[in-house]
């Protein structure tokens, strides 16, 4: 089925990069490949997509990272230090900034928890 309206249009755009977000989680994620994916120019993305899902591309990528970041903390033995390059941090202070902010704890934090939790 192809989109037609303006808002159809925009919302196969938004679900393009949206998917290739989470492809592509790992890899160091450029505005412009992103907008790439959905035909426009970068500053059109940034808007779109805050328009239509309330929050910016960037901050789409975090959580998408830090969901499966938090998924191999808690069912992987990988150190935090792999997790967070695997997950497309640059930096492991990003990662744990980044961490925290949305988790509300470290990903050592986290892991301590898993850990009493299951004794």
């Amino acid at each position: 089925m192809k989109p037609e309206t303006k808002n159809e249009i925009n919302l196969f755009r938004i679900a393009a990069v949206k998917k290739y977000i989470c492809r592509h989680y790992g890899d160091e994620l450029r505005l412009s490949t992103l907008a790439a994916q959905a035909n426009i120019v970068p500053t059109s993305l940034c808007h779109i997509f805050k328009a239509y899902t309330g929050r910016t591309v960037s901050d789409f990528i975090t959580e998408v990272r830090i969901k499966h970041a938090t998924d191999k903390l808690l069912h992987t033995k990988e150190t935090v230090r792999q997790i967070a390059y695997e997950c497309g941090f640059s930096t492991l202070t990003n990662f744990n900034r980044h961490f925290k902010k949305l988790m509300g704890c470290t990903p050592t934090e986290l892991r301590e928890r898993q850990k009493f939790e299951k004794e």
